[in-house]
């Protein structure tokens, strides 16, 4: 269980990053050419915000939450099958978002739903 926790804060921490990053396209000259300073950062915005409910979700998780489980478990679904449609939608034939998106929904569903995670949250 200890490893869907940590998959689940360092994933939550990677999206701050990422939306830091994002807001701070909203200088880049194309960004500004295009009109779209409001749009970048926007979504900078709401990728931090997502990023402290995934870390909110994992704080959860650690303390024995069965709804933060099922939340968390949940969010992980969703990503997959955002990658998937991204796969599709793009149609360039890269799987590394499925791939990896999938080890991500394994190292987090299995120890939340299987052996001593469904011990440790029957418990609570």
């Amino acid at each position: 269980m200890t490893v869907a926790v940590v998959v689940l804060y360092l994933g939550g921490i990677a999206q701050i990053g990422l939306g830091v990053v994002s807001i701070f396209l909203r200088y880049s000259t194309e960004v500004q050419a295009d009109g779209l300073t409001l749009a970048v950062t926007l979504t900078g915005a709401g990728m931090v915000l997502f990023g402290l409910f995934m870390i909110a979700i994992a704080s959860g998780v650690a303390r024995g939450s069965s709804l933060s489980r099922a939340i968390a478990s949940a969010v992980v679904v969703l990503a997959l099958a955002l990658a998937v449609a991204d796969l599709v939608v793009a149609g360039d034939g890269d799987w590394t978002g499925v791939v990896v998106q999938s080890v991500v929904a394994a190292a987090v569903l299995l120890p939340l739903w299987l052996g001593g995670g469904r011990r440790y949250f029957a418990a609570r």
